[in-house]
C-alpha cells in the first residue's frame, strides 16, 4: 500500500478514562481543526508508522464477522449510514466499555480520516484509531524582544504510537500496533479483536520454534540428530513448504497430537492463526535452526557443539560409581 499522497480528511479527539477505575469518557462534538503543519504530522508519523506488513492484521468474531464491533462501525462509516463525528463517538465507547483491566492507562483517543491511499490502481480510505497514553516533555523557544527564553510544554509525539489501528476501507484487512501489549493485551484481543497476519519472517520464527521444542522432546541423542538432519536436508532441498508437512517428520520421533498442539500454541503466542495453505520460506527455517541446532545435548546435562563438517552417529554412556564416560561416534559429512 502506498500512503505517499494520502491526506488528512477529518480528525475528532476524545478522552478516555479506565471504566474500571471509574474514570469517565469525555467525547468532542465536533471535530478538530487541521492546519497543514498538523497534518504532515499525522501522516509522517500516525500513518508512516503503522502501515507495514509486520502489523498486518484480520478482523475476526467466532460466530459472525459483522458481530465485530470495530468491523461493523467501519461498515455502517464507509455505507453512509453512519457521520465521522458519530462513528468516533461509538469508537470511544466501545474503546471505554473495554478498558477494563487494572493496567489499561487514560489517554486521549485520536479518530482520523485517511483519504487517497493507493492499493493497486485505485484509491481507498481508512479509519485510523489512535491512543495516546504517555504525554512527552518539550522545550519550546520563545522569543520576546532581545530576549530569547525556553518554555516547558508537554504534548502527544505522534512518532511514538502507543496503541493504534488502521482500519481499510475494504475488506477485514487492517493494520495495528500495541507498543505496551505486555501489560494487557486488550487493544488487540478485546477492543479491536484482530489476530495477526502471518509474513515470511513470522511464520520462518514460529515454525523454527516448534521444530526445536520436538528436537527437546527427543531424548535419544541419536534418534536427535536423525530428526535435525531430517528436517535440515528438507529445508535445505526445497524452497518452501506448509507448516503440517514439518508436521509429518515430527510426527516420526514424537506422538503427532504432541506436535499439533505445540504448533496450535506457537501460533497462538505469535498471535495468528496459520492457515493450512501458508507456506514457510525453508532456507530461512535451515538458517535459524542450523544457528541453534549446532548445540547438541547427549545425556546427563551435558551439551557439545556440533563442527559443521560432522555428524553425530552414536553415544555411548558407560556410568561408574565415581565417573561417567561418554564415547561419541561422528563420521563426516558428504
Amino acid at each position: 500500500m502506498m500512503i505517499e499522497q494520502s491526506r488528512v480528511a477529518q480528525l475528532v479527539v476524545h478522552r478516555v478514562g479506565n471504566a474500571a477505575r471509574g474514570e469517565p469518557l469525555h467525547l468532542s462534538e465536533r471535530a478538530a481543526s487541521v492546519d497543514e503543519d498538523v497534518s504532515a504530522l499525522i501522516l509522517a508519523g500516525y500513518l508512516k508508522g503503522i502501515v507495514s506488513e509486520k502489523k498486518q492484521h484480520q478482523f475476526i468474531h467466532e460466530t459472525d464477522l459483522n458481530l465485530n464491533e470495530l468491523y461493523h462501525y467501519k461498515q455502517q462509516f464507509f455505507r453512509g449510514e453512519l457521520g465521522f463525528v458519530a462513528l468516533s463517538q461509538v469508537i470511544a465507547k466501545h474503546l471505554h466499555a473495554r478498558s477494563q483491566h487494572p493496567n489499561i492507562s487514560a489517554g486521549d483517543l485520536l479518530v482520523i480520516l485517511f483519504e487517497g491511499l493507493q492499493e493497486g490502481e485505485g484509491t481507498q480510505r481508512a479509519i485510523g484509531v489512535f491512543k495516546s497514553e504517555i504525554r512527552d516533555d518539550f522545550l519550546t523557544v520563545v522569543e520576546s524582544g532581545e530576549v530569547i527564553d525556553l518554555r516547558h510544554a508537554t504534548g502527544i509525539n505522534p512518532r511514538l504510537i502507543d496503541k493504534g489501528a488502521l482500519i481499510l476501507e475494504n475488506g477485514p484487512l487492517m493494520y495495528a500496533v500495541d507498543r505496551q501489549a505486555q501489560n494487557a493485551k486488550f487493544w488487540l484481543d478485546d477492543f479491536l479483536q484482530v489476530l495477526r497476519v502471518p509474513d515470511p519472517a513470522s511464520t520462518t520464527k514460529m515454525v523454527a520454534d516448534v521444530l526445536e521444542q520436538v528436537s527437546e522432546q527427543i531424548t535419544d541423542a541419536k534418534q536427535q540428530q536423525q530428526f535435525k538432519e531430517e528436517v535440515l536436508t528438507r529445508c535445505r532441498e526445497e524452497e518452501d513448504f506448509l507448516p503440517w508437512e514439518v508436521g509429518e517428520v515430527a510426527g516420526r520421533f514424537v506422538p503427532s497430537e504432541q506436535v499439533s498442539q505445540m504448533m496450535d500454541e506457537a501460533a497462538a503466542s505469535h498471535g495468528f492463526s496459520l492457515e493450512k495453505s501458508a507456506r514457510v520460506p525453508a532456507k530461512n527455517v535451515a538458517k535459524r535452526l542450523e544457528r541453534s541446532w549446532s548445540k547438541i545435548g547427549i545425556g546427563h546435562g551435558v551439551s557439545i557443539l556440533q563442527p559443521s563438517d560432522l555428524n553425530l552417529e552414536d553415544v555411548n554412556i558407560e556410568n561408574g560409581d565415581e565417573e561417567i564416560v561418554m564415547t561419541l561416534y561422528f563420521s563426516k559429512k558428504t
